[in-house]
């Protein structure tokens, strides 16, 4: 690979290049290999191949090392091109437009063409003549553009033209001192080869060509070249070309007396400076819908498609690949429910299990609670309970219970026992009350609680109840007891005892 000779930034033509403009142009004069890296209508970056590289084989490497050079971060390249092979031709149409006419052309540049192969081409539109309509047809071999086209590739470049010198000539050509009527010719040093294009001050163009070598080889010969040039123009078109010669480009200064020797008309320099990397810098000046271009509409938009399929394309791989992932999360989640479901079902199985179990305990509990209760129903039942039932045994028919208190002691049952007659003995006799009082004293004392009196009395009158029985002990029980407590109604009795 070439090392570079030149590096550079600035903000050359930013005036006038379009701010929509981001491209790398690039200006391939025969040997000669020059970039300029435009971002948003600046300069940013330039650089020169400083050894001659000719062949499509080179360009890739040289766009990369472009690239690398100018810090170029677009996608666009723009190719200024001169090329031993690429050749115009003056072309006389019928008056039509549209695909009527683009069909009329590639028959044509197929037939003059003077290489093998397809043929590329781009046209403009010339003075037309009284009938027909005519054309500048560019022509340059095919298989070199797709060459051009797959070096850009290579480096994820993007080829949107290739341009003739003779488009950038034509447009410096409209800067000449002329009246609109006025017709001149300028030509170009190109590295090699000298472009011509001669029009009108109005910017019509009438011709334009190249011319192999320059002044700076021959001088004498391009002049020949030069008159003869304008005396086709004279013939074809049938005007004069008033305004002279006008040259542009390296040695122009040197060899401009030199070339007036053999031009009769005046020979002028060109008042637009040639500045090292003017060709590369003005043309993304062009404007598209005027400049010949061998990259044609149908390539443009195809690498607009190519753009818009890798848009498509990155969004297709990111919608994969979140669905695939999406995917993976829903089978994970899918298999994570799954496996919840397994673990909830076995809980709900040992959960089942636990439960009958449970029931079959509380079944058999409450089998036992049934049993328990049947046998406390059929217990005997407390002592209060069993005494006050046993009273309606004891108690003599004349009496009636108008108080009865049984209370726990220690390891005793306390019983107090108060009454009276019944209301239906009419004036009941002290002795009817001893009688029935003794009896039911008796009954107490033998039954089955075998009460025992608390007081001394009663206790010795219990103790002579044992060795001289109830009978001989029950009148002095009943006489003790009327004596010894407080007056009462005649009627009434008290009775206190104790019981195991």
């Amino acid at each position: 690979m070439a090392n570079p000779t030149q590096t550079g930034t600035g903000r050359i033509g930013r005036e006038i290049i379009p701010g929509r403009v981001t491209v790398l142009s690039v200006s391939w004069l025969n040997s000669q290999f020059k970039a300029v890296a435009v971002h948003r209508g600046v300069v940013e970056g330039t650089w020169e191949c400083s050894e001659p590289m000719e062949g499509a084989t080179h360009l890739e490497e040289l766009l990369r090392e472009a690239v690398r050079q100018t810090g170029y971060h677009g996608q666009n390249v723009s190719l200024l091109l001169a090329h031993p092979r690429l050749v115009q031709q003056l072309l006389e149409v019928p008056p039509i437009k549209g695909q009527a006419l683009r069909r009329i052309i590639f028959r044509q540049a197929q037939q003059q063409k003077i290489f093998t192969g397809e043929a590329a081409w781009a046209s403009q539109t010339s003075l037309n003549g009284r009938v027909d309509q005519r054309l500048v047809l560019h022509l340059f071999p095919k298989v070199l553009l797709k060459q051009y086209t797959d070096a850009c590739h290579a480096n994820d470049l993007y080829l949107t033209a290739v341009i003739p010198p003779s488009a950038v000539l034509h447009q410096q050509s409209r800067v000449l001192p002329l009246e609109r009527t006025d017709v001149a010719l300028l030509a170009a040093e190109t590295a090699g080869s000298t472009t011509v294009v001669i029009g009108r001050g109005d910017g019509q163009l009438l011709l334009a060509r190249t011319l192999a070598g320059t002044w700076n080889e021959d001088a004498d010969r391009l002049a020949v070249d030069l008159n003869r040039t304008i005396q086709f123009v004279n013939q074809q078109y049938s005007v004069t070309v008033n305004k002279g010669v006008w040259i542009f480009g390296e040695g122009a200064v040197e060899r401009l007396p030199q070339l007036q020797q053999h031009i009769q008309l005046p020979v002028r320099l060109s008042p637009t400076p040639a500045t090292p990397n003017y060709w590369a810098t003005e043309a993304p000046k062009l404007r598209p819908e005027l400049t010949p271009n061998f990259v044609t509409p149908e390539l443009q938009k195809a690498y607009q498609r190519q753009v818009f399929a890798k848009i498509v394309a990155t969004v297709t791989v990111f919608l994969v690949l979140g669905l695939t992932a999406l995917s993976v999360y829903g089978v994970l989640q899918a298999r994570q429910e799954a496996a919840n479901i397994r673990l909830l079902a076995g809980q709900f199985e040992r959960l089942q299990r636990s439960f009958a179990q449970l029931q079959a305990r509380n079944h058999l509990l409450a089998h036992k609670e049934r049993v328990a209760n049947l046998v406390l129903e059929g217990q005997t039942p407390p002592v209060p309970v069993w005494f006050l039932g046993y009273l309606s045994e004891a108690v003599p028919p004349e009496l009636v219970i108008t108080n009865l208190q049984v209370k726990r002691q220690e390891k005793e049952w306390r019983v107090q026992l108060a009454g009276t007659m019944q209301p239906s003995v009419v004036q009941p006799s002290p002795e009817a009350l001893s009688n029935a009082v003794g009896v039911f004293a008796n009954r107490l004392a033998e039954g089955p609680f075998h009460v025992r009196f608390i007081d001394e009395k009663e206790k010795s009158i219990a103790q002579r109840m044992k060795t001289s029985g109830l009978s001989s002990i029950i009148p002095e029980w009943v006489a003790n007891l009327e004596s010894g407590t407080p007056a009462r109604p005649s009627n009434y009795f008290e009775i206190e005892g104790v019981m195991q």
